[in-house]
């Protein structure tokens, strides 16, 4: 997951640092040389001197193109975050309107019954944990075990305790703004992954990989209600990150089925290392050249 990040951030700073650099280039040696002599001159327009650079139109356009990526990212990720937490409001009204509490959850979660016979368990986050909500049907209450249910809604909150909404969103966010370029597509796909496979290790430090499995194969195997469901049952956004459930992967199942030692502590290093050099390497680049 670390290193997803790095590889989202490093490549989100170059794509748009890049061109600002060039496009900078003409008014000094490094970034930070260039930006003040670029806002000095500027402002005390000094024309003379801009006209002795050698400023082409290349420089402008790259100059452009690199505040026009920034603005686009910045945006994109302002409207995503918008966006979600409308779709979630809305969402929590219906399940505040059509669910009944169900007591006696793990940890005292806030869990809801929504009265619909497809087995169905999902998450909805709020600003704190104490606002967030995990959501189970009827026909989920009737089909699985005590235990069975117990592993679901510890999976559920594992997603809310980690706050695993905030990553998909800005990953969502990233594959949105462009969706032309291959690693969003990726990194969007294996973040959502990961993200599940951490809420399993929330659920398995309670339940047996045998319970949780069965129970994320009952909750999971289902797809959310939409339009042509039952009245009773509130309608799921899929494309808002954090409400739809997630299907069960091979990489999942493999690893709920024959579980593989954890990294040893060299490759955690390993990792994190190149993490940090996925940042570092791009940013003094850019400050330095």
């Amino acid at each position: 997951m670390v290193l997803w990040q790095a590889i989202a951030l490093a490549g989100g700073l170059s794509m748009v640092g890049a061109p600002i650099v060039y496009g900078l280039s003409p008014f000094g040696d490094s970034l930070p040389h260039a930006l003040s002599s670029a806002v000095q001159l500027t402002l005390s327009e000094d024309y003379e001197t801009l006209g002795q650079l050698e400023v082409h139109p290349w420089h402008i356009f790259a100059l452009c193109l690199g505040l026009f990526l920034g603005g686009h990212l910045l945006l994109t990720l302002a409207r995503t975050y918008f966006r979600v937490l409308g779709a979630r409001r809305r969402h929590r009204q219906l399940v505040d309107l059509l669910s009944t509490p169900l007591p006696n959850t793990v940890d005292d979660a806030d869990t809801q019954v929504i009265e619909h016979e497809t087995p169905l368990a999902y998450c909805l986050p709020g600003r704190t944990n104490a606002s967030s909500v995990t959501v189970l049907s009827r026909g989920l209450l009737n089909t699985l075990s005590q235990p069975e249910l117990g592993a679901v809604v510890a999976h559920e909150q594992t997603h809310l305790r980690q706050r695993h909404h905030l990553l998909t969103m800005a990953f969502e966010a990233w594959y949105r703004a462009l969706p032309w370029l291959p690693t969003n597509r990726y990194g969007r796909d294996a973040v959502l992954e990961l993200t599940e496979m951490l809420a399993d290790d929330g659920a398995l430090t309670r339940y047996s990989p045998e319970t949780l499995l069965r129970s994320l194969a009952l909750s999971s195997a289902q797809t959310p209600p939409h339009d042509d469901g039952p009245a009773s049952a509130p309608q799921l956004d899929n494309d808002v990150p954090g409400t739809s459930n997630t299907l069960i992967t091979g990489a999942r199942l493999q690893r709920l089925l024959a579980p593989k030692e954890p990294l040893g502590k060299l490759a955690v290093l390993g990792v994190v290392a190149g993490s940090a050099a996925l940042l570092a390497v791009p940013t003094g680049l850019l400050l330095l050249s």
